[in-house]
């Protein structure tokens, strides 16, 4: 049962005009929740860390000659308690969400039969697929090797800072917005129990399919 549903029976006990009831409600939810929110707040401002407490502790570490428990990849300006190994994942992760914008990793998919030929467009991968991607980027095993192909992490890097240019001018121009044919992406070939499903199969894959992902073009 929501809040306002529990307030609204309490207040039935006592009155019994709807219209009253609503009218309360409308007054009493607004103030329920900035009361949820400044508490959220004060939790949330509770775990984090400040920067002369940070100080302290790292001069008393440096006095005690324990330097293995110091966080050295940490900025000291860092507000959140992180460790050495929490900020690196931190980092790792923020670099991969840029790869999840809608857009720049696609796949081909049949839309229709012409003249015994199958029409395909590129379209936006489903996010199960988009994540299997993103973390085969940064694989430094045999299975990213051949995902990314004879493609370097940097050069999948600078094809991504081209997609967020296209995607920045049409932002800062009304009106106007690049075909999706013509901005920068990735074009993922898909096989799923062996066998090619790309501009093949309208199939919608999920996390758990046994697929296997490829880099089939860097695109534009």
């Amino acid at each position: 049962m929501t809040w306002s549903r529990e307030v609204a029976f309490i207040f039935l006990q006592v009155l019994c005009d709807p219209e009253i009831i609503r009218y309360l409600l409308s007054i009493s939810k607004p103030i329920h929740n900035n009361f949820i929110f400044e508490e959220a707040r004060l939790f949330h401002e509770s775990l984090r860390m400040t920067r002369e407490k940070r100080w302290a502790l790292t001069k008393e570490l440096s006095k005690q000659r324990k330097f293995h428990e110091m966080n050295n990849r940490v900025p000291i300006t860092c507000t959140l308690p992180f460790n050495n190994i929490e900020w690196r994942s931190s980092c790792e992760l923020l670099k991969s969400i840029r790869y999840l914008q809608y857009g720049f990793i696609r796949k081909k998919y049949p839309v229709r039969e012409y003249e015994g030929r199958t029409i395909c467009e590129d379209i936006d991968l489903e996010l199960p697929l988009k994540i299997k991607c993103i973390n085969l980027i940064f694989n430094d095993d045999i299975k990213g090797g051949d995902f990314r192909g004879y493609l370097s992490r940097a050069e999948i890097r600078e094809h991504l800072d081209d997609f967020e240019i296209y995607e920045d001018w049409d932002n800062s121009i009304e009106g106007e917005e690049t075909p999706p044919q013509e901005t920068p992406y990735l074009l993922i070939e898909i096989w799923c129990d062996g066998i090619l499903r790309s501009g093949y199969s309208k199939r919608i894959f999920n996390f758990r399919d046994n697929t296997d992902l490829y880099i089939d073009e860097l695109m534009n």
